[in-house]
């Protein structure tokens, strides 16, 4: 723990199953006059939820226009300054509103200091580098897990590169966040389950982040808490609508502890997977998930037991038995949610080894925040063979 540390949250939230109703109400006491709603595309053609707001709620705000974007789930900055150019299009627009997954409502805060910022989004790469304040922003997520309502990173592709690195820092919180479950109701189930273990890996390595103290843990553990009981409702009763809602605030509070203390080896790992294998961001921190566990366990790590506090009757045993425990949980959970646990099925085997071992040296300082040393050269390698089948390939 950290005896002197910083701490910031600066998005206000509105949370309740159905408060979008209460949207045209912030519009006026705020003293937006005209709205630029960014909106998926798949939310637009497929939710029900987005038809009764235009027809019911977004008609009540004064003056609106709408941009839609098309499948934004690993957007590069190409696209994001194909967004910006319709955005500038509109100068007097004062709000932006976001309607979608993590990567719309990046796009959502990458336009928003776009608008306010000259250039092209790749000016900004990096940590920073936004000098002025862009226009404030309205986040309505779809999915629960990103945690983009209330993180400061907006990350993109840089396909020059063939490298993830966003607009991070200074400015890039969306200003408000509206969590009403209602918008999840349509999200398929493949992405609910990206989104849901996205946030778990969230709230877990910020749970062991080095830089982690007693307030972000505060975070994710009521984030893993909320996150681990309500997660396999995904699969169980996908209509429930308010333990969707409790996601939601799981996925929130994952993202407060995440900005505040750090990330960790599976979610750094899966950024070369999404680049240069396709494997969605929250599937391939997932893969990683129970084995980064393991491999802590194995080197002494014995935290994960206050976590098993949490969900377990094991109170009363030593730590070693409750982060065993812990670990058993975690695999039944990666299970019950249909988490791939295999490479393979993304095309990847042990001939790809060294190559992604290349993407991933760049990634030590991440690595850098687990609680016990991991080495992208020496120890990245053995995390990989653990999710192959066997090929015939050996370290």
């Amino acid at each position: 723990m950290l005896d002197h540390f910083k701490f910031q949250l600066n998005t206000r939230l509105s949370f309740g199953i159905g408060v979008t109703r209460k949207l045209p109400d912030l519009i006026r006491q705020e003293g937006f006059r005209k709205a630029l709603i960014l909106v998926d595309q798949g939310v637009a053609d497929g939710a029900d939820y987005f038809s009764e707001m235009v027809d019911e709620i977004f008609k009540k705000i004064p003056e609106r226009e709408y941009i839609f974007l098309r499948d934004t789930k690993e957007p590069d900055y190409d696209y994001l300054d194909i967004v910006t150019e319709q955005a500038r299009s509109h100068t007097d627009a004062d709000v932006i509103i976001g309607i979608g997954g993590g990567s719309c409502l990046d796009v959502t805060k990458a336009v928003a200091v776009l608008m306010t910022n000259p250039g092209r989004g790749i000016d900004y790469r990096g940590f920073d580098k936004v000098l002025n304040p862009g226009i404030p922003t309205i986040a309505i997520p779809t999915t629960a897990g990103t945690g983009s309502e209330v993180t400061v990173n907006a990350v993109f592709t840089d396909i020059t590169e063939m490298k993830k690195l966003g607009i991070n820092g200074r400015y890039m919180n969306a200003t408000y966040a509206i969590l009403d479950a209602h918008w999840t109701m349509s999200c398929p189930q493949t992405t609910a389950v990206s989104s849901g273990i996205d946030a778990m890996t969230h709230a877990l390595e910020s749970y062991t982040c080095r830089q982690h103290n007693d307030l972000t843990r505060m975070y994710s553990k009521e984030a893993f808490r909320l996150l681990y009981n309500d997660l396999p409702t995904i699969v169980d009763e996908p209509d429930n609508l308010s333990r969707r809602q409790n996601l939601l605030l799981g996925s929130f509070l994952a993202g407060i502890a995440l900005v505040n203390s750090g990330s960790g080896i599976a979610g750094a790992m899966s950024y070369p997977l999404g680049v240069h294998f396709g494997v969605p961001h929250g599937i391939g921190g997932g893969i990683f998930l129970t084995s980064v566990i393991e491999y802590n366990i194995e080197k002494g790590y014995e935290a994960y037991a206050e976590l098993m506090d949490l969900i377990g009757t094991q109170h009363d045993r030593h730590a070693e038995d409750r982060n065993v425990g812990f670990l058993e949980r975690m695999r039944r959970l990666v299970l019950r949610l249909n988490v791939p646990q295999y490479l393979n099925e993304f095309g990847i085997d042990g001939k790809n080894i060294d190559q992604l071992v290349q993407f991933m040296i760049p990634l030590q300082a991440a690595f850098d925040q687990n609680p016990v040393p991991f080495s992208a050269r020496k120890n990245a390698p053995e995390l990989l063979f653990r999710h192959m089948r066997n090929d015939g390939i050996t370290i």
